[in-house]
Formats: C-alpha cells, structure tokens, sequence
C-alpha cells in the first residue's frame, strides 16, 4: 500500500485549524477518488473537533490541482488524533492506491475580510 502524505505541526496547536490539500487526479480516476474520498470524510467528520469539510472540484479540464479538500476543525490536537485512527488510515491508503499525488498542510487563520472592511 502507498504511503499517506499526512502534515503535522511541530507544537500542538490547541486552536482553530484549517487543513487544506490539494490532489493531482488523472481526469480517468475522478469518479473512483470522488468515492473514496467521501469515505475518508464520512469517517473524519464523526471524529470530535471536525467541523466541516467542502472538496472543490477545478473546472478547468486539465488543471494539475483537479481537487482541493479545506476542512476546519476545532483544533490541531483533535485533528491529529483523528490523523492516527486506524480505520481513517485504511480508508486513506485505498484513496491513495489511485495514480493520485497529495499536497496536505495546515493553517491557522490570521487576516480575515469582508466588503467593506479597512485593511
């Protein structure tokens, strides 16, 4: 089995964290990864701290980022422990068994915007 491209901070972070990861997906694999990427959600979103997750797809046919996964979760902590349940890590290994390259990383919120708003 391949091995999955997990990020992890270097400190607990005890805040809100935002993961996002970005996936190659050859054009001929879309519906399998969309299926097997809706697994590894169902198992992540029952797990404490997640608060949601929305996969966007490219609408540009040959984008090398065909698929982008931003989930929010309560805390870095509760999304590590999440990282290491058995049954997440199953799930992620077939999404990998796919000719499918994973760019994961994790990020806190520092500048938010909304119209109107004084930078």
């Amino acid at each position: 089995m391949p091995e999955i491209p997990v990020t992890r901070t270097a400190t607990p972070v005890h805040e809100p964290i935002t993961m996002i990861n970005a996936f190659t997906v050859p054009v001929e694999e879309s519906e399998e990864f969309l299926r097997l990427w809706k697994g590894t959600a169902r198992i992540m979103a029952a797990q404490p701290g997640f608060v949601r997750a929305r996969l966007h797809k490219s609408l540009i046919d040959d984008a090398e980022l065909r698929f982008v996964n931003v989930a929010s979760w309560d805390s870095g902590v509760q999304l590590e422990a999440a990282l290491d349940l058995p049954e997440w890590q199953e799930s992620a290994k077939l999404l990998m068994s796919l000719n499918v390259r994973s760019r994961p990383s994790i990020y806190q919120g520092i500048l938010d915007v909304a119209p109107g708003d004084e930078l």
